[in-house]
């Protein structure tokens, strides 16, 4: 489990309320409570990736779920596209909406720099002359969309480790009145949904059975609340 030995982990790891009072926004990562029962939500962790107005002109909230691992690896299911070392990365469900697509998300951005045309470029070493064009950083989160092609190449020369990469087959999409009614449904105990922000290691762990980061993430959330 990544984070469980590791100091840094817990230090970074910041509660952003819950229920009605989370803060909810690109880069952070939301935990359903014990009561929640849907197939794809519960025992989970998601983690928001994007906001804003969708095919039908709603406003939405789309993330993708960090630990409901499938039984397939990109090298099976990413058609021939994703080849080397990368292909024996483990596929994640990230939720029931986004057209049987898959994304990458990445923390090989620890170098950024903006082009000639003011886009930004990203790569794991400052004096490095090869980047992943990855766009915009999710939030303040230290993740990162796309770029697969030159991640291939640098995981394969081994200038970026395979561990920096997660892959998921779609995502999980809310309107705003849904996320509403999610957010503002507490049980008899008092739970509900839960904001956090936590490192890059955590969104990033390849190896999470399902409901495995959930279940850490609500520990040390409870360790948290009774400090």
């Amino acid at each position: 489990m990544a984070g469980d030995n590791d100091s840094n982990t817990k230090s970074s790891l910041r509660f952003l309320g819950k229920g009605e009072n989370a803060v909810i926004r690109p880069g952070v990562v939301l935990i359903a409570p014990n009561h929640e029962y849907n197939h794809f939500l519960m025992r989970s962790a998601v983690f928001i990736h994007a906001m804003g107005i969708n095919e039908y002109d709603e406003h939405v909230t789309r993330g993708v779920i960090l630990d409901h691992p499938t039984a397939f690896n990109m090298g099976e299911m990413g058609g021939g596209s994703v080849h080397g070392n990368l292909a024996h990365s483990l596929l994640f469900q990230g939720g029931d909406t986004g057209n049987d697509s898959c994304m990458l998300l990445h923390s090989a951005g620890s170098g950024c720099n903006n082009d000639a045309n003011g886009h930004i470029e990203c790569c794991s070493n400052e004096e490095s002359d090869q980047k992943i064009d990855c766009g915009d950083m999710i939030g303040s989160s230290g993740i990162y969309e796309g770029g697969l092609y030159h991640a291939m190449d640098l995981v394969d020369d081994g200038t970026i480790g395979s561990t920096e990469f997660k892959f998921f087959f779609n995502f999980i999409e809310f309107t705003d009145v849904e996320l509403e009614g999610m957010m503002s449904a507490t049980d008899t105990d008092g739970d509900a949904w839960v904001s956090m922000e936590v490192p890059t290691g955590v969104v990033l762990n390849n190896d999470y059975g399902r409901g495995e980061c959930w279940s850490y993430l609500r520990n040390q959330m409870k360790q948290m609340m009774m400090k």
